[in-house]
């Protein structure tokens, strides 16, 4: 009896070891089939990706990135190594004094809720190319957080004539618009019609001194279409060696001057 117990323990024994090993090939032959789909589908994934990365074009975008030769609000970023020619070209003289004009009334030394906007001429000349250089930049005046303006008619003769001194000429305006971005609002829209009706191709160089952080010149330029009372920005250059990383420290350096305050003092005259 006993003898018979172990046989048949012995069988089921053997049987259920049968059974493990079914089992264990079916989930081995499943796993491997699942890896080998797995394997194709990333297969098909990257020939896709890559054949999608070999015909794509190179692109402009709009990006709020700027870049040592690109620079302004409304930022371009170009994805490919090609040069894209530049409509107009500003010197650091000009920048300096636009952004030192609109800190003059708009800076931590005043009440945020007495910071004006300012207002002002720009100079410039053609090139051979008929491309554009604002060579310099006439501060005219300051009003309120709404509207600058240039209130004093002679103080415009004296600036044109100024300008005519430097063999340019008039090529727009600017104005700031501290903390609260670039654009151009109704009455900036209005302002920049008169000039187009005396230069079509006159600018506006709208300022906000508040993005100067070391990445962006903090201003944009921009033309008018009249006919559909639309504004749009215009591709920039700087003229001369100025790297954006330290304009916010060249700012701070000319603080005093902004202010109206000695750049230096001896210590006998604190």
């Amino acid at each position: 009896m006993e003898e018979r117990e172990l046989a048949n323990d012995s069988i089921k024994d053997v049987i259920k070891k049968k059974i493990k090993e079914k089992i264990k090939k079916e989930l081995l032959d499943e796993i491997c089939e699942e890896l080998k789909l797995e394997e194709e589908e990333l297969t098909e994934e990257i020939a896709s990706m890559l054949t999608q990365k070999s015909s794509t074009k190179p692109i402009i975008k709009h990006s709020k990135e700027p870049t040592a030769k690109m620079v302004g609000v409304k930022k371009v970023e170009i994805q490919t190594e090609q040069e894209i020619k530049k409509e107009i070209y500003i010197s650091i003289k000009a920048i300096l004094k636009i952004a030192s004009h609109s800190l003059k009334y708009a800076n931590s030394k005043i009440p945020k809720n007495n910071w004006v906007e300012v207002i002002g001429l720009l100079g410039g000349k053609l090139d051979s190319n008929e491309i554009l250089h604002i060579e310099d930049a006439y501060p005219m005046g300051h009003g309120t957080a709404v509207y600058a303006e240039i209130k004093d008619y002679k103080n415009y003769v004296r600036a044109f004539n100024d300008i005519k001194k430097q063999k340019l000429f008039m090529c727009g305006w600017y104005h700031s618009h501290p903390t609260f971005g670039c654009f151009m609002s109704r009455e900036d829209m209005g302002t920049q019609e008169r000039y187009q009706k005396l230069w079509d191709k006159a600018v506006a160089l709208v300022i906000d001194p508040y993005l100067i952080d070391g990445t962006s010149t903090g201003f944009e330029i921009y033309r008018a279409n009249l006919k559909s009372k639309t504004w749009y920005p215009l591709l920039y250059g700087i003229k001369g060696s100025l790297d954006i990383r330290m304009l916010p420290d060249i700012l701070a350096f000319m603080n005093p001057l902004i202010q109206g305050k000695p750049a230096y003092l001896e210590y006998d005259e604190e």
